[in-house]
This record gives C-alpha cells, sequence and structure tokens, in this order.
C-alpha cells in the first residue's frame, strides 16, 4: 500500500496524464487540421469532388487516426516502463540507464509520433494514388510537412514536462552529455519547421499552379494561402514560446539561485533536467556551491584550530615559512592552581570547566579585534594586531584583560593576565610539511612573565608601563602605576600597572 501511494505520488508530480494527454493531443489535433486543410484548402479538382462514398480518405483517416492514438499509447508506455517502475523502486535500477532514458525521452516520444504519423502518410498516398498520381503527391507533401510541425510540438512539450522526472534522475549524477540536441540546433530547427515550413507551403501552391498541378488562377489561391499563413503565424508562435522557456525558465532559476545565495543561503542548488548546454550550467552551478561550501567548511574547520583571520589569510595567499616585523599587544591567560584542580577532580569534569573558561576568552578577545594565537593546556595567547593590523592594538589588549577579569569572575577556574606590547617577528614556524602561525619577540615573554607575578596580585590582571602609555588616553584612565620590579629572565626593571578597580575582584 505504502509503495502504491509512493507511486502515486510520483505520478502526481511528473503529470503523466497531462504529458500524455498534451502529446497525443498536437498529433491529433495536427491530423486533423491537415485533413481539414486538403479537403477544404487545396485546390485541386480531383480534391474538391472527393466524397466519403466515392473514395473513403476521410474514413481511412479518421480510424487510422483512432488506430494511432491506441498505438502511440502503447508503444510509449512501454518505451517509458522502466522510468516508470524506477519511480516506484529507485533502488532495484541501474541509474545510469535511468539517466540516458529520461534524457532521451522527448527524442524518443519525437521519433514515435514520426513513426505513427509515416504509417498513415503512406497509406493514404497509397490510396490517393489510385485515383491519380498528383493527388498523390500533393498529399505526401502536405502530411509530410505538418508531420515536421508536429514532431518538432512534440518535443518541445515533451521536453518541458519531462523536468520533474530529469531532475529528479540527474540529482546525484550529471556528465555532459549530447543526449539532447544543442540549443542552437534546437532553436534553429524550431524556427524552420514551424514557421518555415508553411510559408514553403505557400511557394509550393504557386509553383504547383505554374506545373499545371492547378487549373485555378493566382488570385483563387488565396484561402489556401491564407490558411498556410494562419498556420504559421500559430505554430511560430507555439514553437517560440516553448524555445523561449526552455532557455528562459532555467536562466530565471538559477538568478533566483543566486539571489538565495547573495542573502546567505550557503546550500543553494538547482535541478538538473537538460542534457545540453542548458544542464552543463546547472550542473557547474551546483558544483561551484559544493566548492564553495566545501573551501567555507574548510576555513570554518582550518580556523577553529588557528583562528579565522589565520585562516582566511593562509587560503587566499600561500603560507611560506618566515616573519614579519609586526607591533603588536599580546594578552596571556594562565589558568591558577590547575593541576590541584585536576587532581580533585576527574577528567571529563577538568576538560568541561576548560572548556567553559577558555569559551569566555575566545569570545572576549575576538570581541575586541584580537586573534586567539594557541592554546597551551591551561593556558592562552591571545594577539592583537597579527596577522591582520590592528590601529591601537595596545588598547584594545588592555580592554580585553579588563573584560576578561569581569567575565571570568563567576567561573571555579581563576586565571592570571598579563598584557605587553612591543615588536614581535610574526610568521609561520616550523617545516616545510608542518608550521603553525605565531609570534615571538619579548613582548610574548614580557607577557608571560607579567602573568605569573598576576596570579598573586589582587585582581590578578598586570600590564608595563611601556604598554600603557602605547594605548589611547581613555584607556590609560582606567588604569593604575604600581611599583618597579626585576621580571624573571629580564635584567632590567619593569614597572606594573593594574586595573583601577581591580582590587574588587579581592572578594572573590
Amino acid at each position: 500500500m505504502n509503495r502504491l501511494r509512493h507511486g502515486a505520488r510520483w505520478l502526481l508530480r511528473t503529470s503523466w496524464p497531462l504529458y500524455a494527454a498534451s502529446v497525443l493531443g498536437t498529433s491529433v489535433i495536427g491530423a486533423v487540421l491537415i485533413m481539414i486543410f486538403i479537403r477544404y484548402f487545396i485546390p485541386m479538382p480531383e480534391v474538391q469532388e472527393l466524397t466519403l462514398q466515392h473514395l473513403g480518405l476521410g474514413a481511412i483517416g479518421v480510424a487510422y487516426l483512432l488506430i494511432a492514438v491506441v498505438l502511440g499509447v502503447v508503444v510509449t508506455l512501454f518505451l517509458f516502463r522502466p522510468v516508470l517502475e524506477w519511480q516506484l523502486r529507485p533502488d532495484d535500477h541501474d541509474p545510469n540507464m535511468v539517466r540516458n532514458l529520461v534524457l532521451r525521452l522527448p527524442v524518443l516520444q519525437t521519433l514515435i509520433v514520426v513513426a505513427v504519423w509515416a504509417v498513415g502518410i503512406a497509406i493514404i498516398t497509397a490510396v490517393a494514388f489510385q485515383i491519380d498520381w498528383q493527388l498523390a503527391l500533393v498529399i505526401f507533401v502536405a502530411t509530410s510537412m505538418a508531420c515536421f510541425v508536429v514532431a518538432v510540438l512534440t518535443y518541445l512539450q515533451a521536453e518541458r514536462l519531462v523536468r520533474p522526472v530529469a531532475a529528479t534522475a540527474l540529482a546525484r549524477r550529471f556528465e555532459d552529455s549530447t543526449l539532447e540536441p544543442p540549443i542552437k540546433q534546437r532553436l534553429y530547427m524550431t524556427w524552420f519547421t514551424t514557421s518555415g515550413v508553411p510559408m514553403i507551403g505557400v511557394l509550393l501552391l504557386f509553383i504547383a499552379q505554374q506545373r499545371g498541378f492547378f487549373t485555378q488562377t493566382p488570385g483563387e489561391l488565396f484561402p489556401a494561402v491564407f490558411a498556410l499563413t494562419i498556420t504559421a503565424l500559430v505554430t511560430g508562435a507555439l514553437g517560440i514560446a516553448f524555445s523561449v522557456m526552455s532557455v528562459v525558465d532555467p536562466i530565471k532559476e538559477l538568478q533566483d539561485a543566486i539571489n538565495r545565495v547573495r542573502r546567505g543561503e550557503a546550500n543553494t542548488q538547482v535541478d538538473i533536467y537538460d542534457g545540453s548546454e542548458i544542464g552543463v550550467l546547472q550542473a557547474g552551478f551546483n558544483e561551484m556551491m559544493r566548492g564553495l561550501n566545501e573551501r567555507q567548511r574548510v576555513r570554518d574547520i582550518f580556523g577553529r584550530y588557528v583562528g579565522i583571520e589565520v585562516a582566511q589569510k593562509a587560503l587566499e595567499e600561500k603560507p611560506e615559512l618566515g616573519g614579519e616585523d609586526r607591533k603588536v599587544a599580546v594578552v596571556f591567560i594562565d589558568v591558577i592552581g590547575s593541576t590541584t584542580f585536576a587532581v580533585e577532580h576527574t577528567p571529563e569534569e577538568v576538560v568541561e570547566e576548560l572548556n567553559k573558561f577558555f569559551e569566555i576568552v575566545v569570545e572576549v578577545v575576538h570581541r575586541n579585534k584580537g586573534v586567539i594565537n594557541k592554546f597551551q593546556g591551561d593556558a592562552a595567547l591571545a594577539v592583537f594586531g597579527a596577522p591582520v593590523s590592528l590601529h591601537d592594538a595596545a588598547s584594545h589588549a588592555l580592554q580585553a584583560a579588563r573584560e576578561l577579569r569581569r567575565d571570568l569572575g563567576g567561573l571555579e577556574l581563576q586565571a592570571g593576565i598579563g598584557v605587553a606590547a612591543g615588536h614581535v617577528v610574526a610568521g609561520h614556524i616550523g617545516g616545510s610539511d608542518r608550521f603553525e602561525y605565531t609570534v615571538i619577540g619579548d613582548a610574548v615573554n614580557a607577557a608571560a612573565r607579567l602573568t605569573e607575578l598576576a596570579k598573586d596580585t589582587p585582581g590578578r590582571v598586570l600590564t608595563n608601563a611601556a604598554t600603557l602609555r602605547a594605548a589611547n588616553e581613555v584607556e590609560q584612565q582606567r588604569w593604575t602605576l604600581m611599583k618597579s620590579v626585576e621580571l624573571r629572565g629580564r635584567n632590567k626593571m619593569t614597572q606594573l600597572a593594574r586595573p583601577v578597580r581591580s582590587t574588587l575582584a579581592d572578594r572573590y
């Protein structure tokens, strides 16, 4: 029951009843119109004197028309049966076979129509030949020209109606293909058969009149000429309309998809339902979007490890070993008592608390235009001014340090924070197969030493006087100078500074 329901939904979506009615309806209407044209507009005495009792051509035509409709339905159903079965049971069929068959559906349907028409033309021409060879020739030419027009209109209708099936068949795989006529050939053929063929019929009328096929004067050919001209206008309009839609529809879909991408819908895809250049364009758009999404995914994952700015720079230009002199500010954050905390808690609890801690660190640093350069166990190094240059890097770093003290206050883990500014070498350090972006210089060492002192200082945030002087006046007002000390590993005195309200941290 579920399979039947599934199949019913597919039949509704792909409009097979509409497909059959449209394709067969075009053939039936074309056959009726050409019989009317031959009977009432061909200016031959043999035609004008025909009656159903005299020759039976009308009866033969109507009988074959009914047989042709039934025959067309049976042949079409038999030929397209694998597609219908695939829609019911997709996993039981070779997708390549289905793909090729679906793309050939419009051409195969056109060949079926041409074959049915060819049999009918042969029958009615043979019957007419028994009466007069000129009559047989006129009927053969008229019906053959009608066959050309009907065939092209059938192809254009079938190509449009089969799009939902083609989109499903080509959803997983598309290869550049010549299973459908190229767009240029399609447009030329449409114009020639729907507009050119009726006009050729007008010329043939005058040529036949000159050759003695018709006894009427050129003026008496007006009804037939008028009928062919109207036919050319109607069929030409239909053919051009279908041709325009076959090109404009996918272009509008691509335009809509591009607009969705501009609005930020990164997973946008378009249906592929054409085996010509249009299908290549549709598949190319989808491939481009997959590439962009993959690039963005790599950038996101890469950025989580090395920082968004570093990842962006690495993707835009080829990273090379070496560095450049940059003036930056550095913030070093180191957890206090991490060893004791790890002993007293399970590894899962340690990791959970560290993640909470560093989540705040990352948010604050990024908010102040800094970059997390690296995590070192229970410590983090943030850089302001590299790899992307930053105006007033010292002020941003000092503000980030103050906000970190405030936002980290409610956590179980506490940290010492040191800030230092100066010249460093920023670049890729390592080997040709494995390297990382980092900063090396006195500012990094000074920040690390200040962090050690900050752990035992009220407020647990320290910087030096040189870094404070590099900041703007507003930020300087939020800090107070302290005593000078000799930092470990340095042979000169360094004057310390801490936030003005840092003593509030003593409550924690």
